[in-house]
């Protein structure tokens, strides 16, 4: 019997691609995805692609998607990022917060490598010779690190203040809608 693709384990699917990507947040603005691309290929040795997005004039970070074609890259890649070991910093010490990690649907997929081949042409040409040196990692145990945990916890409780907002949003919302509903039916 022959399965096919949504009912087969995306897990085992490493030759072709099934693409799989990490949100990395807390970015610093202006980082080049050829900066990110070229850190991750001199510590890990993996191949992969990145897209920094457009941030707001008011934010004071940006943030990005790193994409590979398989999952055995995404947990080498993860693993990487994540151990309790190291942090990765820029430069100015804003430490990477990676926030989500997922396959990538066929559709999205498409639209993703689409963006990315448009994005990257333009950004190689404005790539500068020096970002070599905007990231590093830092060990346990060091100043930096300990600075950049406390930045990433900080970090983290922002985000979980915001994800509250958004919770408050849609019970508002809903709040509304319902008596908006119940105003047009009497």
């Amino acid at each position: 019997m022959i399965e096919n693709g949504s009912a087969r384990d995306r897990h085992d699917v490493d030759i072709g691609g099934a693409p799989y990507m990490v949100m990395v947040e807390n970015l610093e603005k202006g980082i080049s995805p050829f900066t990110m691309m070229e850190f991750i290929h001199d510590q890990v040795s993996i191949p992969c692609q990145v897209t920094v997005s457009p941030c707001k004039s008011w934010e004071s970070y940006t943030r990005g998607i790193i994409t590979v074609d398989s999952k055995k890259k995404l947990d080498k890649i993860s693993e990487f990022l994540e151990t309790p070991d190291h942090s990765i910093i820029s430069s100015k010490g804003r430490p990477w917060v990676i926030t989500e990690k997922k396959p990538v649907h066929d559709m999205s997929w498409a639209s993703i490598q689409a963006f990315l081949a448009n994005y990257q042409q333009n950004m190689l040409q404005r790539r500068r010779p020096e970002s070599s040196n905007e990231l590093k990692v830092v060990l346990s145990g060091t100043e930096e690190y300990k600075s950049a945990k406390l930045l990433e916890d900080l970090f983290w409780e922002f985000i979980n203040h915001q994800s509250r907002l958004h919770q408050r949003l849609l019970i508002e919302e809903a709040k509304i809608s319902q008596q908006f509903d119940k105003d047009v039916n009497a």
